[in-house]
């Protein structure tokens, strides 16, 4: 034993950089894998904990249409057992919010008349401002979700638009509101006081709605618990739902996006690193088939000659794997502050180091330990007298000549090459396996650059495929605050008849219920399904609606669905569903099918004449104009001059706007990691590029003492060898843009699927693709270049003699 620890110490010392090459790659392999784990793991710790601390709602009932009783639904859901109910809360809509003199665009604010508190569902966490029952008079109490993206402070003032004018109200507490903080979310709720919502609220045009949250003690049951309501209903229940995974979805999905990708990643590299290793294995043992025979020559058999080679790989994972999970401690604890930050306290929250990080650095060893024991197996088939007498097996030996041959005339005919780049081909046919590393990591590492460029500038970008994440790509939207001052008729007969105005539409949304059949139901735990409507008075496809499949409605008999309630009830083109409009029921036939991000794409559109058909009134519901305008008109223009206008009795906002307050948040969560990985598969192209280079300079010594002997210097050899590395990775890069533009695109379809986007919307960038071509290029020549140091301080006798 002592002799093969010997053996393995030596191997160790004598090959420093190597090893430290390779314990860089195990390294940055377990840190993307253990930070992917324990992203995932903690962004779900974090919002459990909290959603059970705060007793966080399942579900979330609306009551807006009355078309149920709110006072009979109360009470029959309070007097269940194994459910929570909160109070029955009044509240009304408002769109419209201002702080600093600046209105914030794209809000939909649910203003609460707070209850006496404590609440059993949804209690509110105080991070800023005094914990009181209910706010004071001419005081409210606003989400983090607002106040962190808008930098709204305790004190501070906020002003609300009605149809009956505008009101201030003093921001008293910023709190923790579970089920309406979540990041890329555009709704909230503002906890107002009695007094206010009373002088405020109630005076407004319609009736109070009504929310209510229920919490159950088992949520897997709460299919029994529905199935009793609509009996006591005497029908389905046809008002709006929210359920837990709606509520839940946007706290993860940008966690789960990066976790996906750093898995992935996290993968290839360790793919990579074995092949390296075994790349390496495999010359050790070629390199050292003279000392491996004398060796077994004397008594050392071939167990303990692979255990020397299994130990080596073995301890250099052990030191490796402890620091990546270190590592991941601290990048992970990043990612998940950033993306639960509405869900921050103040209090410092660090990621937990869970056991299950641990185990992945065991597997981590074990597929090392493993791979190492596969690949120094060869060394088995040593026969001492070979390995003395030809340095490598006869076989290998006759064969290798024969190579040679072949070689040398395949060279003649490459003489109108500059001689550097024959060296440097030589070089490349000679170290074939390596050539085969440096071609897949130079794929790779581009393939990674390209995608991630592609995504991350797709985000940034996204107000130029806002229509194919779901929402409109409208010039600017105009709201009406005060039907008093300015009506719809009057609004359509002073602009929007304007030759400057080149189309619009004006849009609204309603509460749906769709029924399922038995076989359907039983699948979902539910017997209906409560969407969100877009409602549109004129055409979808000019504001800029798309679909992946099929077209917009045209009239009101068809309706254009989500992907998700395509496949939850199993429906395509032309098929007729039977859908209840706030209670009317409808059979309305599909015409398309498109994806959304926002409501997970449990979604749909109709026209307005299908609303028409109902019992509210259109103008409640229709109240948004989309607006395009002509080319070269001036969108901030346009918009100074309405407000010149009409003042406060209407809201406007640009697209843009609107975009960059949804998906502001998403940029700043993704770059940085997905600017860590690219920096990573940059590093690792260099390292194993660096440590092939090394191998194959120790291999080529004696030929390299020839070339300097017969008048090239150093810097003609380390170009003709940089040169071959120039070849192959070129070739890597060029295999690997298309692959980072079509192959790995589909995974983050995968992963995003379930969120309503079958088919991430990407933008393709010819510039920043180009910009990403050399990169992996130049990392592989740098790490060429430098590994070739040595032939510039060897003498030409010392190089030969080697």
């Amino acid at each position: 034993m002592y002799a093969v620890w010997k053996l393995c110490w030596s191997n160790l010392i004598i090959k420093k950089v190597q090893n430290s090459f390779i314990a860089i790659i195990i390294m940055l392999s377990t840190f993307l894998l253990t930070t992917a784990v324990l992203v995932i793991n903690n962004t779900n710790r974090v919002y459990e904990d909290m959603h059970a601390k705060t007793h966080g709602a399942h579900q979330i009932l609306r009551l807006e249409n009355g078309i149920h009783d709110p006072g009979q639904v109360h009470q029959w859901w309070a007097a269940q057992e194994g459910v929570r109910a909160s109070d029955m809360m009044r509240y009304r809509y408002l769109s419209s919010m201002s702080h600093a003199g600046e209105e914030i665009p794209n809000v939909d604010l649910f203003m609460m008349n707070t209850p006496q508190g404590p609440y059993s569902v949804d209690k509110l966490l105080f991070v800023q401002g005094e914990e009181r029952k209910a706010p004071e008079p001419g005081t409210a109490w606003i989400p983090t979700s607002l106040a962190y993206s808008n930098d709204i402070k305790v004190g501070d003032p906020i002003e609300f638009k009605t149809d009956k004018g505008t009101f201030q109200l003093r921001v008293a507490a910023v709190v923790i509101d579970i089920s309406y903080c979540s990041p890329f979310a555009t709704s909230g709720r503002i906890w107002m006081n009695d007094q206010d919502y009373d002088t405020h609220m109630s005076p407004l045009h319609g009736g109070d709605m009504y929310m209510i949250g229920l919490r159950f003690d088992d949520y897997s049951q709460h299919r029994a618990y529905w199935e009793g309501f609509a009996r006591a209903l005497g029908g389905p229940y046809l008002e709006s739902v929210k359920d837990f995974e709606s509520i839940s979805s946007y706290y993860m999905i940008a966690n789960r996006i990066i976790s996906f990708i750093m898995v992935f990643l996290a993968v290839v590299m360790i793919s990579v690193a074995l092949y390296t290793l075994g790349f390496t294995i495999s010359d050790a043992i070629l390199s050292s088939y003279r000392t491996i025979g004398i060796i077994k020559s004397i008594g050392l058999t071939s167990r303990k000659v692979v255990s020397v080679y299994v130990s080596q790989y073995t301890l250099i994972a052990l030191m490796s794997v402890l620091p990546g999970i270190g590592l991941s401690f601290f990048f992970s604890n990043q990612i998940v502050n950033s993306s639960m930050a509405y869900l921050n306290t103040g209090t410092d929250r660090n990621v937990q180091f869970l056991e299950l990080a641990i185990w992945v650095g065991a597997v981590v060893i074990a597929v090392i330990f493993l791979s190492a024991l596969l690949f120094s197996y060869k060394a088995h088939s040593v026969q001492p007298a070979q390995a003395i007498r030809y340095g490598m097996s006869e076989k290998k030996g006759s064969r290798a000549l024969g190579m040679e041959s072949t070689w040398k005339k395949k060279l003649l005919k490459l003489g109108s090459l500059p001689i550097e780049m024959v060296i440097g081909l030589r070089g490349i046919r000679k170290n074939a396996r390596g050539s085969v590393l440096i071609l897949v990591i130079s794929a790779l590492c581009t393939a990674v650059l390209v995608f991630g460029f592609i995504f991350v500038y797709s985000i940034s970008s996204i107000h130029g495929t806002i229509g194919k994440w779901g929402y409109d790509s409208s010039d600017l939207s105009i709201r009406i605050d005060n039907p008093a001052v300015l009506s719809y008729d009057q609004l359509r007969e002073d602009v929007l008849t304007d030759v400057r105005v080149k189309n619009y539409s004006r849009y609204g949304d309603a509460n749906a219920v769709l029924p399922l059949n038995q076989e359907l139901s039983a699948g979902k735990n539910q017997d209906t399904m409560g969407i969100l409507l877009t409602v549109a008075e004129g055409n979808y496809d000019e504001i800029g609606y798309e679909n992946i499949k099929g077209r917009n409605p045209l009239n009101d008999q068809e309706i254009s669905v989500g992907v998700n309630i395509a496949r939850s009830l199993n429906i395509d083109l032309g098929d007729p569903v039977d859908i209840y409009i706030e209670g009317v029921k409808h059979t309305l036939t599909v015409t398309g099918i498109y994806q959304a991000i926002a409501n997970m794409a449990y979604t749909g559109r109709i026209t307005a004449e299908v609303i028409q058909e109902g019992s509210r009134d259109d103008e409640s519901v229709m109240n948004t104009v989309f607006i395009n305008l002509q080319d070269g008109v001036s969108i901030e223009g346009f918009v100074n001059e309405l407000h010149l206008r009409y003042g406060s009795a209407i809201g406007t906002a640009s697209q843009a706007a609107l975009v960059d307050e949804v998906f502001s948040q998403a940029v700043m969560i993704l770059i940085l990691p997905m600017s860590i990985m690219i920096l990573l598969f940059l590093i690792i192209t260099f390292v194993i590029i660096y440590s092939i280079s090394r191998i194959n300079m120790k291999k080529e010594s004696r030929t390299y003492g020839i070339y300097k002997s017969i008048g090239m210097t150093s810097r003609q050899i380390r170009m003709s060898v940089t040169a071959g590395i120039f070849v192959i990775s070129t070739l890597g890069a060029l295999v690997g843009i298309p692959l980072g533009l079509t192959g790995l695109p589909p995974l983050l379809n995968f992963i995003l699927a379930d969120y309503g986007i079958v088919k991430v919307p990407l933008i393709m960038n010819g510039a920043g693709v180009a910009a990403m071509f050399p990169l992996s290029i130049m990392a592989a020549c740098i790490g060429c270049w430098l590994a070739s140091r040595s032939v510039r301080t060897t003498s030409p006798r010392i190089l030969t003699m080697e």
